[in-house]
């Protein structure tokens, strides 16, 4: 479409140019253009213009952004091949609070559609304003299939299960995902939406998997988390939060990019997470032992942490060593260091022993005071009644719970290795998953931002740690993981997990398994182009393929089918190279069949999966 409206413009200005110029001077001609004498002329109404009360208000800044795309010489962004700090609108930084993060391509999505660790993606951007009708069919609700319900009584079926809120793990494309779930949650109450978001991400080190292939690889990372974060900002519930892990490599540049999205007021803190237990003695600088666990609040006016469980040692400094019918108490000191004369003043033990407070010292409280906490018991004088008196502090009455801390040490939320170790016993000898985290950590994350029952979501899945702990802990969850090894590992641990399996905080929690979950995949579109590519036996057949490429397929942004594709070139291709380049010419992430196209004969879905899509996207609604 961009094609055409650039083509569009040309040929009614003579150049872009021109028409930048016009419109830069608020011309008319270029509104007469856009509103009434354009055959596209419904396509710029939808891009250029807001209406408001009855009138067309022109997005200017929006087509002069259009056209200087087009005029900048092989570029999808509108950003200098920088990154640094800068300014939400164009103006100069001593009038402006609003300090952001600027890199190459901001302005576009990038898909991120790796499905193996090893692949080299060479997928370009969609910018935002060029490729606005690609980037609202990718954005656009999905057909899911190949649905699997996993756990459940004898009596469960996908279609119960799938009406009543059930744990989700879904296979695909993750930023794809995360809006088909926009949909999903359109009908669900604000209770219902996700309570805490957890991620993982690629750490951008060049040693994990992110290995995109790209000149601008510190930038393409950015905009990846851009893409994602702002969707996943509009799935959490007002009193929600989302915990982000990473390391020194991307955190600052990672800390600025969230303010800008979830703002700054609503950032919580930096956990500083010790992974490693001992020195790494072959470290070239310092030996790299902690992560960062990056908080914000959707609302930090209203989301609250929830108070850690007191531990056995805390706990075990109360005694009663006096037999006090409310329960074990531990003591505290009457004295405070700043003085006051009305709190100075002589105490006589039981044993008639006076007790003066030390200089400069006095009591916590006035005499008056003093002797009705005599009288309630709650000052103790030692056993003989000859002590200096102590207050008792009474374990029934503290705070049951322990504020966070934001220093969390191996000892007690587990290392790197502890982590490793749960994802080896599940799985045997062999090192199925390079990067897990532990249970215990994730433990710790859901007590601190969840209760029973709310809804955790972590689109990077992974080995499926936060899904398997969120099991056991009886929160309900969705995972997202695009890679292959979902089925291998992520979907057979929580297996494992609704089986009762006894790692991890099995016993920590009394886990003894049960639950349900159901798992299903973003259904593929181009795979059944490639399908019918390479079973195609002669040229007519490919011919066909090729007209049904245009109309229904996910072509290479790099490529104007309808134009590379006719030239004399390709034509005197033998059929074996024009079957490749065919091929070539779908996009590599292997995009998606919209819901909206589900009733389509040309993608052959089954009776079941129609069912199936209309429960999850309109059923067991709660509105």
């Amino acid at each position: 479409m961009e094609n055409h409206l650039i083509n569009d413009i040309k040929e009614h200005f003579s150049t872009l140019i021109t028409a930048r110029s016009l419109a830069v001077s608020n011309d008319k001609r270029v509104l007469e253009f856009l509103l009434e004498k354009s055959s596209f002329k419904d396509e710029y109404k939808k891009r250029f213009f807001d209406s408001a009360y009855g009138a067309l208000i022109f997005k200017k800044d929006d087509f002069l952004n259009f056209l200087d795309l087009r005029l900048l010489s092989a570029s999808y962004t509108s950003f200098s091949n920088k990154i640094g700090l800068g300014v939400a609108e164009k103006k100069f930084l001593k009038n402006s609070q609003d300090i952001v993060l600027n890199f190459p391509f901001k302005d576009c999505v990038l898909k991120g559609g790796q499905s193996k660790d090893e692949d080299k993606s060479t997928e370009l951007f969609f910018n935002n304003i060029l490729a606005k009708s690609e980037i609202d069919v990718l954005f656009s609700p999905k057909v899911l299939n190949n649905f699997e319900l996993i756990g459940g009584g004898q009596n469960d079926t996908l279609e119960n299960v799938l009406k009543n809120k059930p744990n989700l793990l879904i296979k695909g494309n993750n930023l794809i995902a995360l809006h088909t779930l926009k949909e999903y949650f359109r009908h669900q109450s604000e209770q219902n939406k996700v309570k805490l978001i957890y991620i993982d991400p690629p750490y951008n080190t060049g040693n994990d998997s992110f290995n995109y292939n790209d000149r601008f690889n510190h930038s393409t990372y950015l905009t990846f988390m851009k893409n994602r974060l702002e969707i996943a900002r509009e799935l959490l519930r007002d009193d929600g939060v989302i915990f982000v892990q990473c390391d020194d490599n991307e955190q600052a540049y990672l800390k600025v990019l969230m303010d800008e999205i979830f703002g700054r007021e609503n950032f919580v803190c930096n956990v500083v997470y010790e992974k490693k237990y001992s020195p790494q003695n072959d470290a070239k600088w310092l030996s790299d032992n902690h992560d960062f666990i990056v908080i914000y609040a959707k609302n930090k006016t209203i989301w609250r942490p929830n108070l850690l469980p007191r531990t056995k040692e805390m706990n075990a400094r109360y005694k009663n060593p006096d037999n006090d019918p409310r329960g074990d108490w531990k003591n505290s000191d009457c004295l405070v260091k700043t003085y006051s004369a009305n709190y100075d003043y002589p105490i006589q033990t039981p044993s008639g022993r006076i007790v003066n407070s030390p200089k400069g010292r006095c009591w916590m409280t006035s005499k008056e005071n003093f002797q009705k906490l005599i009288d309630d018991n709650r000052i103790y004088f030692g056993k003989d009644g000859d002590n200096v008196p102590c207050l008792k502090r009474f374990l029934s009455e503290v705070k049951q719970g322990v504020t966070p801390l934001t220093i969390w040490k191996y000892t007690e939320v587990g290392h790197n290795q502890d982590a490793l170790r749960e994802v080896l016993a599940l799985f045997g000898n062999e090192k199925v998953f390079a990067t897990p985290k532990g249970e215990k950590l994730l433990q710790r994350i859901l007590e601190i931002s969840t209760n029973e029952n709310d809804l955790v979501l972590d689109f990077f899945a992974g080995s499926g740690t936060t899904l398997a702990v969120a099991h056991k802990m009886k929160r309900r969850y969705i995972g997202i993981e695009q890679m292959e090894y979902i089925e291998s590992i992520t979907k057979e641990r929580l297996k494992k997990v609704i089986e009762g399996e006894q790692g991890g905080i099995s016993k920590a929690v009394n886990w003894q398994g049960g639950g349900n979950l159901i798992y299903c995949e973003l259904a593929s579109l181009n795979a059944k182009f490639i399908e019918k590519i390479e079973n195609s036996s002669d040229e007519n057949e490919l011919n066909q393929i090729y007209e049904n490429l245009q109309k229904l397929a996910f072509i290479d942004y790099r490529v104007d089918i309808k134009n590379d594709l006719k030239d004399m070139e390709f034509s005197n291709l033998d059929f074996i190279d024009k079957k490749r380049i065919l091929k070539n010419c779908l996009d590599r992430n292997m995009d998606y069949i919209p819901y909206a196209d589900i009733d389509d004969g040309e993608y052959k879905i089954d009776e079941q999966t129609r069912i199936l899509n209309g429960i999850f996207y309109k059923g067991g609604n709660d509105e």
